[in-house]
C-alpha cells in the first residue's frame, strides 16, 4: 500500500501562518475587539453625547422649524398658547423658523461626525486600522 501526500496537506503549514495568534488554540491573548476591556481607564476619558441623541435632536428641531412655518402660514395656533392677533406671534414662529432650519443641520451633521468617530474607534479595536 502506498500513501501520496496531496497538495493541501502540504500547504497545511501555510494556513496556519495565516491564523491569528489569539485564534489558535490554547492561546490566551485576547482578540483585537477585547483587549481594552480589561483596562480602567474610563476616569480619564471624557462624556461624549452619543450620535443617537444628536440625530434626535435634529429631528425634533426640523420638526418645530417647518411646524412653525405652517402655522405662521395657516394663521391657526395649534397648542393656543399665543393667538394669531397676538404681537408676539409673528417674531417667535420667525425665530423658530430662521434659527430652527440651521440648527438642525448642524445637530445633524454632528451627529454624522459622532457616528464616524465611533465607527473609527471600534475599528481600531477590532483591527481594521
Amino acid at each position: 500500500m502506498q500513501l501520496n501526500a496531496t497538495e493541501g496537506s502540504a500547504d497545511s503549514s501555510k494556513s496556519e501562518e495565516s491564523i491569528p495568534s489569539w485564534a489558535k488554540p490554547g492561546s490566551d491573548e485576547p482578540p483585537p475587539w477585547a483587549q481594552g476591556e480589561g483596562k480602567s481607564s474610563t476616569a480619564q476619558q471624557s462624556f461624549e453625547v452619543p450620535f443617537f441623541v444628536y440625530l434626535l435632536a435634529s429631528a425634533v428641531t426640523a420638526i418645530a422649524a417647518v411646524g412653525s412655518i405652517f402655522e405662521y402660514v395657516n394663521q391657526r395656533p395649534v397648542f393656543g398658547v399665543l393667538n394669531s392677533d397676538s404681537i408676539f406671534y409673528a417674531p417667535l414662529l420667525g425665530f423658530f423658523a430662521f434659527t430652527g432650519i440651521p440648527t438642525s443641520a448642524f445637530l445633524w451633521f454632528k451627529s454624522v461626525q459622532a457616528a464616524n468617530k465611533e465607527a473609527e474607534e471600534q475599528d481600531k479595536r477590532d483591527g481594521f486600522l
